[in-house]
């Protein structure tokens, strides 16, 4: 699994690459100068379109623009985020959140014009339903010549949505529950006893550790007669043969157990117990195949337990719960998800502001470290492996994309849904997206990971956020980031389970949606049991394929969203009082 994982990062470095990045920002960049700034100047309008105000019963559609607009944020709002945003500063540093913000009010203008398209060039069924997003403006805006094009769209969205929209929900979901409830954490007071699922420290006075140093010199250190974690910090650091050449350490997730070699030399550092390596074994230095779990030439940890069982509950937990509401399309989707995202953003907003007003002089330092590495390479700190501003930029982009999806189209597909006669109206309800998901919830954790200092630790994903949390509200913040991420994951996953309906519609036909609602739940269950490294190189790859085709298309199309947004502000249009 490792090599699989290993090879689909390269993959999705090169498909979500540089070049990429830069048509994401150049498109973005062409939709704000054409269209005025619509994401500043259309924002009042906009609040008052998504309030009903213009809103007709009579108007053709399955949804009314709040439920559409809610159904694509309970897809964008969610695991990105939380593990998103982590995954964005753990790789590029604090500048990453930068670029995060760019392209989030960039992609307020992308928003508006792929969902503006996705109501221009719907489709009205016989049942009564609508379909739309790119795959059919691509096709009925460019023209049958290039459905071709409408095709790899449909075919990438729809495995994308059993990756990003689909697998990350469940795996993230699964390693915050665990991490917050499962593992044994490495405290000072914790009996040894506890180690090795229980079993302890089974040799007894025969437990010992000889370690190798980097500067070819060792020691040995006797484990029998400690009782506690801290006894075996104590037996280790205080040593008369160490002199503070070896730190043992808890990690700042209280995950682990952490060794570190702080001398230089050709040498390896390593591990050996007098026992067959029992004792390694039985501390948890020991992966399956039997080798030492090294993080780094000078550093090696125990390693976290994987938890598959407890992985395959929650799998097929998050598996029952999407499957029982996705039978019902669209339209309890929508009832769902008008529910959910409040109530949840609300959750989870009030904790992060919390932490934020509680640390308020800590802020400017946060925003100084923001802009100063947006620009500037970030250098190694802690567990933080340091970053080029490029690298930077890559990784804030590429994250910023997973969590508010401009660029993507999939939101598009939802706002397809919406009932009204006006495409310019779901659009502009559509670019509130990134304003909510990216610059506000995303800053709010980014500020959290940032003031609290976990950025420089070894955690990544949702794992990091927690920390974070936990750190800046003791007792309570771990249980606000899984309480979230539950909600979150479950959203987005049922959310994105209508983009990939639409998809394999648009592909196979009506036929398709059955087995395509049963297959869904099952690939949540897989993710939940899948390592982290993998299914996000598979997710990143998805959003790369589709959003190649997607962006081809809107900036083709680019005059006829010009002429319906110049036509729209051009007439007036009077509120409706209810």
């Amino acid at each position: 699994m490792d090599s699989i994982a290993n090879a689909l990062q390269v993959i999705a470095n090169y498909i979500f690459g540089l070049p990429l990045v830069v048509l994401i920002m150049s498109v973005g960049c062409f939709y704000t100068g054409r269209l005025l700034f619509p994401q500043v100047r259309r924002i009042p309008h906009s609040i008052a379109i998504t309030m009903g105000k213009y809103s007709k019963d009579e108007d053709p559609g399955d949804v009314t623009h709040f439920q559409a607009l809610c159904a694509a944020l309970s897809a964008t709002v969610g695991v990105g985020n939380i593990a998103g945003v982590a995954t964005a500063i753990h790789a590029g540093g604090p500048g990453a959140l930068f670029w995060m913000w760019v392209s989030g009010f960039l992609g307020m203008a992308i928003k508006y014009s792929e969902c503006t398209l996705a109501q221009r060039y719907r489709v009205h069924h016989q049942d009564g339903t609508v379909s739309g997003g790119p795959m059919y403006y691509i096709e009925r805006g460019l023209g049958p010549r290039f459905r071709w094009l409408a095709v790899v769209f449909a075919s990438a969205g729809l495995v994308a949505t059993l990756g990003g929209g689909n697998m990350v929900q469940s795996n993230s979901l699964a390693i915050a529950f665990i991490d917050q409830f499962a593992l044994v954490k490495f405290h000072p007071d914790t009996p040894l006893s506890t180690l090795n699922d229980g079993n302890g420290i089974a040799n007894g006075d025969k437990a010992g550790l000889q370690i190798n140093l980097r500067d070819g010199d060792s020691f040995v250190v006797t484990v029998a007669g400690a009782e506690t974690v801290q006894h075996l910090l104590d037996s280790i650091n205080n040593n008369p043969s160490n002199q503070g050449r070896l730190t043992a350490s808890i990690s700042p997730d209280d995950n682990r157990l952490v060794l570190t070699d702080n001398t230089h030399g050709d040498n390896t550092f390593s591990l050996q117990s007098d026992n067959g390596g029992d004792t390694l074994s039985e501390l948890g230095f020991l992966k399956k195949d039997g080798s030492l779990n090294r993080v780094a030439p000078h550093e090696i940890t125990t390693v976290v337990p994987f938890k598959w069982a407890w992985r395959a509950v929650i799998g097929l937990i998050i598996s029952a719960v999407v499957g029982a509401v996705i039978i019902g399309g669209i339209r309890r989707i929508g009832r769902v998800a008008s529910r959910l995202v409040p109530f949840m953003s609300g959750i989870y907003t009030a904790g992060a502001l919390a932490i934020i007003f509680w640390n308020i002089f800590d802020v400017p330092h946060a925003f100084y470290l923001i802009f100063h590495h947006a620009f500037n390479p970030t250098a190694a700190a802690g567990g933080f492996a340091g970053a080029t501003v490029l690298y930077t930029i890559n990784w804030g982009i590429r994250r910023a994309v997973f969590s508010n999806e401009a660029g993507l189209g999939s939101a598009a597909i939802a706002h397809a849904a919406a009932r009204t006669k006006e495409p310019v109206r779901e659009g502009l309800v559509a670019l509130l997206e990134p304003l909510v998901d990216t610059l506000i919830l995303c800053t709010l954790t980014g500020l959290v990971i940032i003031i609290t200092g976990q950025w420089v630790t070894a955690a990544n994903s949702s794992v990091l956020t927690k920390n974070a949390f936990s750190a800046g509200l003791p007792y309570v913040g771990g249980y606000v980031v899984t309480a979230s991420l539950i909600l979150f994951a479950v959203s987005t996953a049922i959310s994105w389970s209508y983009y990939g309906d639409r998809c394999a519609q648009y592909l196979f036909g009506p036929a398709a949606l059955f087995p395509y609602r049963c297959v869904y739940p099952a690939f949540l269950f897989l993710g939940a049991r899948t390592q982290l490294r993998f299914v996000w190189g598979f997710s990143d790859i998805d959003n790369g394929m589709m959003a190649f085709p997607n962006l081809i298309a809107i900036i083709a199309l680019s005059p006829v969203v010009v002429y319906l947004t110049r036509d729209y502000f051009s007439r007036h249009h009077k509120r409706i009082r209810r």
